[in-house]
């Protein structure tokens, strides 16, 4: 087997013509090392619930974090469909690693597009070269979808104007990458609104929960943060105070194209743990793969598969070139790819039978994975609601 797929080195040639072989090097280079260390280590990861800290410092020794990131800040200043492409294949050899290392590089995207060079200098260099790992804090117990709910609170000490730091209150609730990360993401609420702060580990008054149990994704931790009086230096304001808001929501359209690439991954090994054993195994005398109703579902797995491929490539594409409907291509990637990550690995168990209900095969795994992908990041109902949005703002704005 190997990760970069015909089907993917082909869908990606639409969105992307190298001028050298260097991305498709890196990307059959990363493959290998997916399939040679991290794939083969995902199941004991899963069933024991542990941070995948060996595939984490592998891929980023391999470079994986510094595909779409700017050479001055040690990146490779690949195009962002190289970057998709590489999570479609972690996402296929181990979605926990996938996860944590998706949400760590939406971190580095949010430095990059945001942050200061200072802040760039001291975090981002280490993030995407592997000496930290960063976590996004942006959800609280009653403040998910609802983003502007959150009550997180942020106010500088003493005077104010002659301060060096902010003072955080507030909990924050399923936070990825929590208890390992180096730096967290913290969205809090200042004067002039929404704000975001970068929150290194050992700050004075952060103090990380327990690791909650989880369905699926089990090596990606999810814990609760706890802001008492937390002290943060002034100059970790990330941008200006009063525009965390739209910094939030420009970081989560990327995020969505991370998640759409994890669901295809996810949906391509259930797919293809489900052909091979269509073609072993027998009943009736024959295999199950010359029964008319397997090989409609195989067809329709494959289908929905390459549909979501091609869309998230395309929401990559949009990113990378700026385009104005790149926050709706995010939205229909990620809703689509998480929706048929569910469809074809529930569909995985079925064709396996009872073999796949007790993970036999190590399928069940794959449905459980691709349950979260259509909750984290926007649930699908929340997704549904912003294309709709931006469809109907597109068309007043035509008609006007």
């Amino acid at each position: 087997m190997t990760l970069f797929k015909q089907e993917l080195r082909q869908a990606l040639s639409i969105f992307y013509q190298p001028k050298s072989d260097h991305a498709l090097q890196l990307l059959e280079s990363l493959g290998d090392i997916m399939e040679r260390y991290v794939m083969p280590d995902a199941r004991r990861i899963d069933a024991e619930g542990v941070f995948p800290i060996e595939s984490v410092k592998r891929l980023s020794d391999h470079g994986f974090c510094k595909i779409p990131f700017k050479a001055r800040y040690g990146g490779f200043e690949l195009p962002y469909p190289i970057y998709i492409s590489a999570l479609e294949m972690l996402g296929m050899a181990c979605a926990s690693t996938g996860l944590s290392l998706a949400i760590h590089c939406t971190v580095c995207s949010g430095i990059e597009m945001f942050g200061n060079e200072e802040q760039k200098e001291r975090y981002l260099k280490p993030l995407i070269d592997g000496r930290m790992l960063g976590a996004f804090a942006l959800t609280e117990p009653e403040a998910g979808s609802d983003a502007k709910a959150v009550k997180t609170r942020a106010r500088l000490d003493g005077d104010g104007k002659n301060s060096n730091y902010y003072i955080i209150d507030g909990r924050k609730r399923f936070i990825t990458n929590g208890g390992v990360a180096d730096v967290y993401f913290v969205f809090a609420v200042t004067d002039n609104g929404y704000s975001l702060f970068l929150v290194d580990k050992d700050s004075p008054g952060l103090k990380v929960g327990r690791c909650m149990d989880k369905m699926g994704v089990r090596g990606s931790p999810l814990v609760e943060l706890q802001l008492d009086e937390c002290m943060v230096p002034r100059e970790n304001l990330v941008g200006e105070e009063g525009k965390g808001y739209h910094y939030a929501m420009e970081m989560l359209h990327t995020g969505r194209i991370g998640i759409a690439a994890l669901s295809v991954g996810i949906a391509q090994i259930a797919f293809e743990k489900s052909l091979e054993y269509s073609k072993r195994r027998q009943a009736f005398g024959k295999p199950i793969a010359e029964f008319q109703m397997i090989r409609e579902k195989l067809a329709d797995m494959h289908m929905m598969i390459s549909a979501a491929r091609y869309l998230t490539l395309s929401a990559a594409w949009a990113k990378h070139n700026g385009l104005d409907d790149y926050a709706l291509k995010a939205a229909e990637a990620k809703l689509f790819a998480s929706e048929t990550a569910k469809m074809v690995s529930d569909e995985a168990i079925q064709i396996h039978g009872a073999y796949g209900y007790v993970d036999e095969f190590d399928v069940n795994r794959h449905w459980r994975d691709a349950r979260m992908m259509s909750i984290g990041e926007g649930t699908s109902e929340i997704m549904r609601l912003i294309i709709s949005h931006r469809l109907l703002r597109r068309s007043d704005e035509s008609d006007s």
